[in-house]
């Protein structure tokens, strides 16, 4: 992959490296994290500690964590609808996305990979206005509590650590 041209390029591989460590870990995760453009310091020890442990306990902290009933669901409705999945929030980034001819399957539109992702997207047209609209509009009033669950509840160092490059990356959304 060719190095991104504007700021808003390098944003954009932030957010799809959040993206990308936020899903289910496999056989081959370490690797493809290991492989992604972007890699902050807190990556080399937190991916040090990681292979110290089997591939179940890492997927077994990524189910507590993050599979309904989840201890931080990484979902905006449950942080806004009394700990309801697939919500009202859901609903809104489905209508959303169709503007784009995009249609999500598999998990809920407002699953935080997703929405990491669709910032990438307007990051790598250098659109950081529309990123920060995307952040104001259905990510402002849930990610710090999402973020601090994480902080509180992580039993690995990697999402301990993933929890605050979200919020340094949210933080540049901010007005």
């Amino acid at each position: 992959m060719s190095s991104p041209a504007t700021e808003a390029g390098v944003h954009a591989e932030t957010w799809r490296f959040i993206a990308m460590a936020l899903a289910e870990p496999a056989a081959d995760s370490m690797e493809l994290i290991s492989e992604q453009p972007y890699q902050p310091e807190w990556l080399t020890p937190a991916l040090g500690e990681l292979a110290t442990v089997a591939l179940d306990a890492w997927q077994g902290e990524h189910t507590r964590l993050f599979t309904f009933p989840a201890v931080c669901p990484p979902f905006a409705s449950p942080f806004l609808e009394d700990g309801m999945l697939d919500g009202h929030r859901a609903g809104e980034l489905e209508r959303f996305y169709g503007q784009f001819d995009l249609a999500i399957q598999g998990l809920p539109a407002d699953y935080l990979g997703t929405m990491a992702e669709f910032i990438g997207f307007f990051l790598e047209k250098d659109d950081t206005s529309a990123a920060a609209d995307f952040y104001r509009e259905y990510l402002a009033d849930w990610l710090d509590r999402f973020c601090d669950c994480l902080e509180g509840h992580a039993e690995f160092t990697f999402y301990r650590e993933l929890a605050g490059e979200i919020r340094r990356q949210a933080k540049g959304l901010r007005p």
